[in-house]
């Protein structure tokens, strides 16, 4: 098979002069023919070996003020896994102004137990959903030509964005907040979604693409304006759990490290394990494939043999735990 001919410089610039666009232009200059051919043969030699970059930006000078944030959900982190949700958020001159949210209709692929508890979204939900490709059409009218923001998006969103639905998004003008983030001066322990909306009190819920959209965002903001600052003081929170220890099982829907930032602003300890020193457990639903017994985790097993022995532990759901912080 022969290979692909490419034109030179000339034969481009021949075949240019005779677009009838460029020629209805170029006749209302006054430039002769001579100088027509030079100056597209100027454009042609210099600027068409030019490769288009990535867009990436970091510099606080060239962060846009109209921007979409969006988010994905998926039933998985693989190539093979499936999108199940697609949602975004428009802001102009810094302001939310309009939002956006669908789930997809995987195609009879079933949603894990994992996963459903993580985001919320159920079979149910993504049943009678759009296609990916009708959703995706709905998504790329949305955002228009808007400049994207997203976090994390250059190594998950727009990855799989490409492979599942054949849209290449990595040229548009876009910003990940993780990399803004990890050029800033914060002080946190990673650049993590969860990390960042605890530092900074966001009190949205996670796993849920129009919610991380709008986190996503506030966080976006918060980089723009320099606010580097922790927004939880904890000597103004009012210390509830002094000295009370608090241990933890299942999948806690607020997440882990959004707990964890709950009882120690709040003056409590966490324990990874149980022991007569626990005050507290709170047990959430437990997804796990390797329970002890199939039913419960050795956590509450260690916490029935410790109730055995009269010792005092309060057990909780994680709605009782959020409603005990919610009164102090």
């Amino acid at each position: 098979m022969e290979g692909l001919q490419i034109a030179t410089y000339e034969e481009t610039t021949n075949y240019i002069l005779k677009n009838k666009l460029v020629n209805n232009i170029l006749n209302k200059t006054n430039l002769s023919d001579s100088e027509k051919h030079e100056l597209i043969y100027h454009i042609v030699s210099n600027y068409s070996h030019i490769k288009r970059t990535q867009k990436s930006l970091c510099s606080k000078e060239n962060l846009p003020l109209d921007y979409v944030s969006f988010d994905i959900e998926t039933t998985g982190f693989s190539y093979s896994d499936k999108m199940i949700q697609i949602a975004a958020v428009k802001y102009i001159n810094k302001k939310e102004v309009d939002s956006f949210s669908t789930y997809i209709n995987t195609d009879g692929v079933e949603i894990s137990t994992p996963i459903s508890y993580l985001t919320g979204i159920t079979d149910y939900d993504i049943k009678n959903a759009p296609t990916l490709d009708e959703a995706m059409q709905n998504f790329m009218d949305f955002i228009s030509d808007f400049p994207l923001i997203g976090h994390n998006i250059f190594s998950f969103e727009l990855p799989r964005i490409k492979k599942w639905a054949n849209i290449d998004l990595k040229n548009r003008v876009a910003v990940d907040t993780y990399k803004l983030a990890s050029c800033s001066p914060l002080n946190v322990s990673d650049f993590k979604l969860e990390t960042l909306k605890i530092h900074y009190g966001i009190k949205l819920n996670s796993h849920n693409a129009l919610d991380d959209s709008r986190t996503t965002a506030i966080i976006f903001e918060k980089l723009r304006n320099d606010d580097f600052h922790k927004v939880i003081n904890k000597e103004a929170v009012e210390q509830i759990f002094s000295e009370k220890t608090f241990c933890y099982t299942g999948a806690i829907k607020m997440g882990r490290k959004v707990l964890e930032e709950h009882i120690t602003t709040r003056g409590g300890r966490i324990a990874k394990s149980m022991s007569s020193k626990v005050n507290y457990l709170i047990v959430a639903p437990q997804i796990a494939k390797n329970l002890t017994d199939g039913i419960r985790s050795r956590k509450e097993l260690a916490y029935e043999e410790l109730i055995s022995k009269n010792i005092d532990i309060i057990k909780l759901t994680e709605d009782e735990f959020i409603k005990m912080i919610s009164e102090d």
